[in-house]
C-alpha cells in the first residue's frame, strides 16, 4: 500500500506542474524505485551539537540501500533545493537513479535528506549553514562506520553535488580520515560569474510564496523560481518531463546556506584519500562562460586544491548540463563512478 501510495502522490504532482509548462507532455508513469526493494530501508539519525541548531534536533532521515555483508557504501548528498530523490529519481529509475545504478553493481548506499529538506527535521532557516551540514554528514559517515544506522561498513565515500558537493568538502576538511573516498560531481571552486549570477537570481524565491507543501515557511527558506529547474539542464538533451518532475517535486535551502558557500574553498588542502571530480560539459553554472573542457577553465584547476590525494581522477560528461544524473547520459557518469570505486576503494 505505501508504494501504491507513492506512486499515485507522484502521478499528481507531474501531472500538477505540467499545467505551467507549455509543450511538456506529462505521463503519470509510477515505476518502481529502488526503495521498493527488499534490501532498502528508511531510517532516521539525530546528530549532536550541530553549530547553530537550536530550535529543534537535528534529526535527519535517510536511506539505506544494502546488501547484507556490503563492505562499501556511498553517502550521498544532495545539491541546494533537492533533497535525496535527487540520486533515486522518481522517472525512468533504469535510466537515472544513482542508487540503483550502484545496487546493480553491489555498491551500497545512504541517501541523505539534508536539514531542512525531505523528511528530515527543518529548523528555523537562520540556524543554518553550509557547516552545519557539513557536521552533519561528518556524523552520518561515522554511524555508517559504526552500524548505527543498521548496518556497519569498512569503507565509506561522500558522494556530492553541487552544494552537497561542497558540503562534503567541508566535512573532509574538519576530519580529513573522515572517509575513504571523495566523489564530487556539478562544482567548481572557480565559477565563472555569469552562470553565478543567473543561479543566484534563480534561488532568489521565497518557498512560502507557493504556498502548498511550503505553506507556513519562515521567510529565509528559498527554493527556485517557477519554471526556472531548466537552468540545470542541457535543453538539447534533456527530457522535458525529467524537468517537469523536478520542479514538481523541488526542495527549499536556507538564505544563510546559501551565504556561507564560500567557505569549503581550501578545505581540501590536507584530504589525502582517493578523489573523483565530475562536470557537466554544458553546465550552466559552471561552464557557460569558459566551457569545462577547455584547459583554461577554472574547473580544471581543481586538482591544485587537492594537492596531497593519494589518486586524482576526472571526467566531463557531454551534452549534460548541471544535474548530471538526470541527463541521457548520466550513465556514463554512473558507469565511471563504479569502476572508480572498485579500483580505489572496494580493492584496497
Amino acid at each position: 500500500m505505501r508504494h501504491k501510495f507513492r506512486a499515485a502522490v507522484i502521478g499528481l504532482a507531474v501531472a500538477f506542474c505540467s499545467v505551467g509548462l507549455a509543450g511538456a507532455s506529462l505521463a503519470a508513469v509510477a515505476v518502481p524505485t529502488v526503495e521498493d526493494e527488499q534490501d532498502c530501508r528508511r531510517t532516521a539519525f539525530t546528530a549532536t551539537n550541530v553549530p547553530l541548531v537550536v530550535s529543534s534536533p537535528a534529526r535527519v532521515s535517510g536511506e539505506l540501500c544494502a546488501a547484507a555483508g556490503d563492505r562499501v557504501v556511498h553517502l550521498l548528498v544532495p545539491g541546494a533545493t533537492y533533497n535525496s530523490s535527487y540520486w533515486d529519481f522518481p522517472y525512468q529509475p533504469e535510466r537515472y537513479s544513482y542508487v540503483r545504478a550502484m545496487r546493480d553493481a553491489g555498491i551500497s548506499t545512504f541517501r541523505l535528506d539534508k536539514l531542512g529538506t525531505g523528511g528530515s527535521n527543518r529548523p528555523a532557516s537562520l540556524e543554518m549553514s553550509l557547516l552545519s551540514h557539513a557536521e552533519v554528514v561528518r556524523q552520518v559517515a561515522q554511524a555508517l562506520r559504526t552500524g548505527s544506522l543498521g548496518q556497519s561498513f569498512e569503507k565509506v565515500v561522500l558522494v556530492g553535488h553541487s552544494y552537497g558537493t561542497l558540503v562534503t568538502y567541508a566535512a573532509v576538511g574538519a576530519d580529513p580520515n573522515l572517509v575513504d573516498g571523495v566523489i564530487a560531481t556539478g562544482v567548481s571552486r572557480g565559477p565563472d560569474l555569469p552562470g553565478l549570477v543567473e543561479i543566484l537570481v534563480t534561488f532568489s524565491h521565497p518557498a512560502w510564496l507557493e504556498g502548498g507543501r511550503f505553506s507556513g515557511l519562515d521567510p529565509g527558506y528559498l527554493t527556485t523560481i517557477p519554471g526556472q529547474r531548466g537552468d540545470f539542464y542541457y535543453g538539447p538533451s534533456v527530457d522535458p518531463q525529467v524537468v517537469a518532475i523536478d520542479e514538481a517535486t523541488k526542495d527549499v535551502q536556507s538564505t544563510t546556506d546559501l551565504a556561507t558557500i564560500g567557505l569549503p574553498l581550501l578545505s581540501t588542502l590536507n584530504f589525502r584519500k582517493p578523489v573523483l571530480n565530475v562536470m557537466g560539459e554544458n553546465d550552466l553554472v559552471f561552464c557557460q562562460l569558459i566551457p569545462c573542457s577547455s584547459p583554461l577553465s577554472p574547473w580544471n584547476a581543481e586538482p591544485l586544491l587537492f594537492p596531497q590525494v593519494s589518486s586524482y581522477d576526472s571526467l566531463i560528461v557531454r551534452e549534460t548540463g548541471h544535474n548530471i544524473n538526470l541527463h541521457p547520459n548520466g550513465h556514463v557518469f554512473f558507469e565511471k563512478a563504479i569502476e572508480w570505486t572498485r579500483a580505489n576503494i572496494s580493492n584496497n
